[in-house]
């Protein structure tokens, strides 16, 4: 595992770079053949369905996909596939619970990136590694996450393959993590919000091994993409997450130039 310094440093440059979650300028629903203001090229859902998106464009459009000049139509695979219309402005099909033809476009110019100075966190502490054990469950199992962007009532569920117990100051804590590609993500809530931190709650990588243990590491806690682009509709903490106590530990809020 990396160093909490060069693990923060990673963070501070990635938001901002290619893709990252500064860069984030728009995130269209793509639900029958449109056009999308300020891009070039024609954009429609996949007529089967599934995920991922189809772009018609002519070569004078000068948009590439993976590297080739697009003239006619192509197949967008979700989170694969880079589209790149100049040195600055990129595309890419991407999907969500609920909305699987989306496109995301990033801009590593954008007004955000210019004023762009950085993530504030907590001074490193190693009581903040908290050890746990993650008790499996139904693989099938669901949790109901409501989502910032979302109508008040409105649910999206995610999957989540267990539980993480943990104690602090004697009391016991129940965490629920969800399936994110390859990881578990946990979405919390803590008496710092909306103070020292962001006010829609933080998130944190856990990897339980084997056996079940799992470190809590809070200080490498980090801010939800939704801190960094209103574009991004992030999950908000369910109320099995909501801490009641101030986990003073990991980022705190984005920092920019006034």
């Amino acid at each position: 595992m990396t160093t909490i310094e060069a693990w923060r440093v990673s963070r501070q440059q990635s938001v901002a770079g290619f893709q990252g979650d500064l860069t984030l300028i728009g995130l269209h629903t793509i639900l029958q053949p449109m056009r999308i203001e300020g891009i070039p090229g024609s954009w429609a859902p996949l007529v089967s369905g599934e995920p991922g998106l189809m772009l018609t464009a002519a070569a004078s459009d000068l948009i590439t996909v993976d590297g080739r000049v697009v003239d006619g139509t192509v197949t967008l695979e979700v989170d694969r596939s880079i589209v790149r219309f100049s040195e600055t402005l990129t595309a890419a099909a991407t999907s969500q619970p609920g909305s699987i033809h989306l496109l995301a476009v990033w801009a590593t110019d954008s007004e955000a990136v210019q004023r762009y100075e950085g993530i504030s966190t907590f001074i490193y502490d190693p009581e903040w590694v908290i050890p746990a054990e993650f008790i499996t469950s139904d693989d099938q199992r669901k949790i109901a996450f409501a989502h910032k962007y979302d109508h008040a009532g409105s649910l999206r569920y995610h999957q989540s393959p267990g539980d993480i117990r943990f104690t602090k100051a004697g009391v016991s804590y129940l965490l629920r993590p969800f399936d994110s590609a390859d990881s578990l993500i946990v979405v919390f809530g803590d008496a710092t919000n909306g103070k020292e931190s962001y006010g829609m709650g933080r998130m944190l990588i856990v990897a339980p091994d084997a056996s079940g243990y799992v470190a809590l590491d809070f200080n490498r806690c980090f801010l939800p993409p939704c801190a960094f682009s209103a574009h991004f509709n992030c999950p908000l903490p369910p109320a099995q997450n909501r801490l009641p106590f101030e986990v003073n530990a990991g980022e705190k809020q984005v920092r920019y130039r006034i």
